[in-house]
């Protein structure tokens, strides 16, 4: 046994933290999204989850790291639906507006929860100013992405500009502010969304 993970009922150790932590991320997503971050408690996360507030801590240390947590899992699987569209239909030789138009539409899509929006977008605004600067990082490394996918694009021969940091800094401002502004607004469709950062992203931003 020396060596060897634990089991319970035939699982494993890892297994069994591996579901709680996910029951509570669960928990979050319909709390923090549908209700509110600000006025949502370790118990109520715990009931919902259907789990106890010994387990809570067992994964989390408090409820801003569980919020953590679950923005960056949202942000995670976006930058990767993006940065695989992308880069599979460069090498893929597509033209321009074939990756921007992939791209554009990755993101959207890996938002089409309104709940994830309003966690991602809304409910980790102002939470605290530990919270603000590693959101600030996450933008951060969505303008490290952009500019990525941009230089892979140029060795291509596609026709990018280059873009400051600044200025990703403000594409990414404006997609967030549409991205929240369809999940308020029923009449906005998916292609005004799509159009929508098509034209910030270019002309505005690559030319």
């Amino acid at each position: 046994m020396n060596g060897e993970e634990r089991t319970y009922a035939g699982r494993s150790t890892s297994d069994r933290a591996r579901e709680r932590r996910e029951r509570f991320l669960d928990a979050a997503v319909e709390i923090f999204g549908t209700d509110c971050y600000a006025g949502s408690s370790v118990p109520q996360i715990c009931r919902t989850a259907g789990l106890s507030s010994r387990q809570f801590y067992q994964e989390f240390t408090d409820r801003e790291h569980l919020l953590r947590t679950l923005y960056d899992t949202i942000q995670d699987r976006a930058t990767e639906a993006v940065a695989g569209t992308v880069l599979d239909r460069i090498a893929a030789g597509a033209d321009l507006e074939d990756v921007l138009d992939a791209g554009v539409r990755a993101f959207v899509d890996s938002f089409h929860d309104p709940r994830t929006i309003r966690i991602a977008f809304v409910e980790v605004v102002g939470v605290s100013k530990t919270f603000e600067e590693h959101r600030r990082l996450r933008r951060a490394q969505w303008a490290d992405l952009l500019q990525s996918a941009v230089s892979a694009g140029a060795e291509r021969g596609l026709a990018f500009s280059t873009a400051s940091p600044l200025q990703w800094t403000a594409y990414i401002g404006a997609v967030n502010a549409t991205i929240v502004e369809r999940s308020l607004n029923p009449d906005i469709s998916q292609d005004d969304i799509v159009l929508t950062m098509r034209t910030l992203l270019r002309p505005g931003i690559v030319g």
